[in-house]
């Protein structure tokens, strides 16, 4: 998964009835159990090579990567939202079927009131992709957000947040033209530039979709409006 080194690599199979869910109603705490066939912990990068980060709202000692055996694709971003909140660490879940898988990303955070305690600020989940087949998406992340090719290793946190916008970038390329030249920019070198650019990608993405289902000429063209604001920031990006 995403080219990692073989130092890093664990193949530890978690017990799915010791995950603590009784924050869950029973039907959802059925539906989990059922889900989710098998989790492992494909892999864990510690600050050995790729120094921590801490702040007073961030702590990242170790990026985790798991792979997750669900009953179909479908269930993966419900089961997301429960792994995504229960594994403090950043992390990526490989999702799979059998058939398709996708892989999940979070933006944590700590929590003020309990340091012990994180809160997802921020998640998504890449498009599906063919298992055993490697299409355009593969082939891009494995490009760009691939070990041998993250830019920024200053830290756990700016290469995990490097993986993540990049995989959001190319799972959405397509809703607009400038998208793939974001992914070879010199923004990556700064973490902050990058979190302001996420915020900016997501607000082209929720344009692009509302305007598809805008049903005035007036909002329509509010939206085009609100979409040009932000190519012209993305623009400087590139």
């Amino acid at each position: 998964m995403f080219g990692l080194p073989k130092d890093y690599k664990k193949g530890i199979v978690t017990d799915k009835n010791r995950f603590p869910l009784s924050h869950l109603k029973p039907a959802e705490r059925k539906r989990f159990r059922q889900s989710l066939r098998s989790l492992t912990l494909d892999s864990v990068v510690i600050d050995d090579v790729i120094p921590s980060y801490e702040s007073e709202t961030d702590s990242v000692k170790a990026v985790q990567f798991f792979s997750a055996d669900v009953d179909s694709i479908r269930s993966s971003s419900f089961i997301s939202g429960i792994l995504q909140r229960m594994i403090k660490t950043p992390c990526i879940i490989r999702f799979t079927d059998g058939r398709e898988e996708l892989y999940s990303f979070a933006l944590k955070r700590l929590n003020l009131q309990d340091k012990n305690t994180i809160v997802v600020t921020d998640e998504f989940l890449t498009n599906p992709l063919s298992c055993g087949v490697s299409g355009e998406d593969d082939r891009l992340i494995q490009e760009f957000a691939g070990w041998d090719f993250v830019v920024n290793k200053t830290n756990l946190y700016s290469w995990y947040l490097e993986m993540m916008v990049k995989c959001y970038i190319i799972t959405n390329r397509r809703m607009w033209s400038g998208m793939p030249g974001l992914l070879s920019s010199k923004v990556w070198y700064n973490s902050e530039d990058v979190f302001f650019m996420y915020d900016e990608l997501k607000d082209l993405v929720k344009f692009t979709e509302e305007r598809r289902n805008s049903d005035t000429v007036g909002n329509s063209a509010r939206l085009n409006s609100e979409l040009k604001d932000i190519y012209d920031k993305l623009k400087i990006r590139l």
